[in-house]
């Protein structure tokens, strides 16, 4: 009996813990929402955050895939304090508004009327709104990737803007559609969906030169892991991809030839990498239920932790909604943010403290 007493002790004590790991970032009850996968809502001095807040109902299912619908930009001290909106738009509730830092002072979004650049302290528009744009993954070295699939007064394809100088050039022509552009990690190359989003293409800044990887579909939710590989899930018809020696819907590395050199971690669909490689985080495929979000080691396929279940699958995945989970990690490795249903009807950014589940980086 005193076992059984100390066994139930002890589990109440650590699901606490867990309880207590996870925090709500937002004020009020409206959907409030991160940008990309694998991309973090910290500025670069670890100081602020910055969020979408969606403030009317998700209704489901929606008309269409991506419903538009009012939206707002939100700052705040990385401790959820001092929140400040800088911007009311409209646009689906997705990827959020695609937002994330540039520096410390400016955010680079976008909503159904384009691109912006924003002030973090003012709210004041430094450049944009670029008519018919969205945004990339994320900003590096001061400048922005642009896609352009709507506007008929521009060409389409891809962009890099300057925010040093407002100089916008022209990357990579594409005049059916691409999304996902995002630099390798020293800038010199972006990796985009391509040719209607079917393919994974990788554009040489400097030369202009683009190679299309072979195959039949891109990895799904693909990220730079170094300047010569990237990373994602495996499905159907995807490069490199050997029923043999490979599973479906785990995350594996390819080098720039689209072959599979190394298997990261179990079971995921958007996922995300801690800096130093080490830890991933990924949540179960399309249209499963329940909808989990798990933690893992390098190279492991048990996950070390489950983050969070639930089973609000139509908010997740369907028309209307579509709310993504959208890991990411902080940028000193020790936090992992999140998008969760919580109800049919309402998704919350959420921070989740790592310490002691795992290792700090070197």
């Amino acid at each position: 009996m005193l076992m059984a007493e100390e066994t139930t002790a002890n589990t109440t004590i650590i699901a606490l813990q867990q309880e207590t790991r996870e925090q709500k970032i937002s004020l009020g009850d409206a959907t409030t929402l991160w940008g990309y996968y694998g991309v973090t809502p910290e500025s670069p001095d670890e100081k602020r955050l910055c969020y979408a807040r969606f403030p009317g109902v998700i209704d489901l299912p929606g008309p269409e895939k991506y419903t538009v619908r009012p939206v707002e930009l939100w700052v705040c001290n990385m401790d959820g304090s001092d929140q400040k909106m800088l911007f009311k738009g409209n646009d689906p509730a997705h990827n959020g508004m695609q937002q994330s830092w540039v520096d410390n002072d400016r955010i680079v979004f976008s909503d159904k009327e384009g691109a912006y650049i924003i002030s973090a302290n003012t709210g004041a528009i430094e450049f944009g709104p670029y008519k018919g744009f969205s945004v990339g993954h994320f900003a590096q070295n001061g400048k922005v990737l642009l896609v352009q699939n709507s506007d008929s007064t521009r060409d389409k394809g891809l962009y890099e803007l300057d925010v040093a100088t407002g100089a916008m050039r022209f990357a990579l022509p594409d005049d059916k559609s691409i999304s996902h552009a995002q630099y390798s990690p020293n800038g010199l190359k972006v990796a985009v969906k391509y040719s209607n989003m079917k393919n994974l293409a990788v554009v040489n800044l400097k030369s202009g030169e683009i190679k299309v990887l072979p195959g039949r579909q891109k990895p799904m939710h693909f990220q730079w892991f170094d300047n010569q590989s990237f990373f994602g899930y495996s499905d159907a018809n995807v490069v490199g991809f050997d029923t043999s020696k490979h599973i479906n819907h785990e995350m594996y590395r390819w080098n720039l030839d689209g072959e599979i050199i190394e298997h990261l971690s179990g079971h995921g669909c958007h996922g995300a990498a801690r800096f130093d490689g080490k830890y991933f985080a990924g949540e179960s495929w399309y249209n499963s239920e329940p909808i989990v979000l798990r933690l893992y080691s390098r190279g492991q396929r048990k996950a070390l932790v489950d983050i969070f279940s639930h089973s609000f699958v139509e908010l997740t995945w369907e028309h209307g909604g579509r709310n993504h989970v959208n890991p990411s990690f902080s940028r000193d490795g020790m936090r992992l943010y999140y998008n969760k249903a919580v109800n049919r009807n309402t998704s919350y950014a959420f921070s989740y403290d790592l310490t002691g589940l795992v290792s700090p980086p070197e």
